[in-house]
């Protein structure tokens, strides 16, 4: 059930390094977003990906993690994702990245990896000049956003939120909190 998906399908930044996915299983997951939605049907977005363990050690520094957790900060050493997809869109088909389908493309990767028992995280704080050099990228694709990828070795409790408290955080024992609204917060007062 969708429900169940979306609860499980959290941003996981602490993964098993003894599970390793092959270059099969990332296209599987990319080729899901060919049957997506895509503004004006443009479909601008391409993609990059990495599972070697080689080439994931060398995207990792350019990518900032966990920005409201400031001490003890996953991903955990030995933990790193094992595979990556570099999102990116095509300026000779938009100037500008669309981003509602950056969103809708991402949602698409993370739901069908979690279907996969792959955890996820979209990363927007990336170094994009670095990643568009690494991967050799044509001048006309851009990157946007980078979903890490892996098998997932943390827990995370969705709680709710409380006074409109929503950051995260972790406790002692490195369980990962995320409060979320109740509906009553997110709805707004219908037409009069």
């Amino acid at each position: 059930m969708l429900l169940d998906l979306l609860m499980k399908a959290r941003s996981y930044r602490n993964f098993d390094p003894a599970v390793r996915y092959t270059d099969e299983d990332i296209k599987a997951l990319i080729n899901l977003c060919r049957f997506a939605p895509s503004s004006v049907n443009r479909q601008p977005i391409r993609f990059a990906y990495a599972t070697k363990k080689e080439d994931c050690d060398r995207i990792f520094p350019y990518l900032g993690w966990a920005a409201k957790i400031k001490e003890n900060k996953p991903p955990f050493p030995g933990n790193e994702p094992t595979a990556y997809i570099l999102m990116c869109y095509d300026t000779n088909l938009t100037p500008n990245s669309p981003d509602a389908d950056v969103g809708i493309y991402a949602q698409t990767i993370v739901l069908g990896a979690m279907e996969k028992g792959i955890g996820a995280c979209m990363l927007g704080s990336i170094d994009k000049p670095a990643l568009a050099e690494l991967f050799t990228l044509p001048e006309n694709i851009k990157p946007r956003l980078v979903i890490a990828l892996g098998a997932p070795n943390e827990k995370i409790v969705l709680t709710e939120a409380k006074d409109g408290q929503t950051d995260y955080y972790r406790d002692e024992e490195n369980t990962h909190y995320v409060p979320k609204l109740p509906l009553n917060e997110i709805l707004l007062p219908g037409i009069k």
